[in-house]
């Protein structure tokens, strides 16, 4: 059961319309806008957290959960306890060596899903082999 525990947030600007990204893993831009993640083996993406509200437009604040224990959306079928980063559109994947990882999962996850992860930040840490 996906139950969001309060943790630290952060406020940055919207890339262009999240709306449809609520609980999705997010990364800066080049402009130090929210963007969706899509690339867990950047060593220069850092994963900063969770969106936590659906920005409609560029610049409209977005709320980032970046510590604590965070609803996500899955993209894949996970178990708990697996050290977990972004897939290719921000959604929840198991990490794999040279991986940056987000956090760990609490709960299982399945793909379009919402779980829930332990964030734990470490930005260009890898994956455990």
């Amino acid at each position: 059961m996906a139950n969001n525990i309060d943790g630290p947030e952060i406020t940055l600007k919207a890339s262009g319309d999240l709306s449809a990204a609520q609980f999705y893993i997010m990364t800066l831009d080049t402009d130090g806008k929210a963007k969706l993640a899509d690339d867990p083996d950047d060593p220069v993406e850092a994963l900063i957290g969770i969106l936590q509200n659906k920005p409609d437009a560029e610049d409209e604040p977005a709320v980032i959960r970046v510590s604590g224990i965070a609803k996500v959306k899955g993209g894949a079928t996970i178990n708990e306890g697996v050290w977990v980063t972004c897939d290719s559109v921000g959604k929840l994947a198991a990490a794999v060596a040279n991986d940056n990882v987000i956090g760990i999962t609490i709960e299982a996850a399945a793909d379009g899903k919402i779980s829930q992860i332990l964030l734990k930040q470490g930005f260009g840490y890898v994956a455990p082999v």
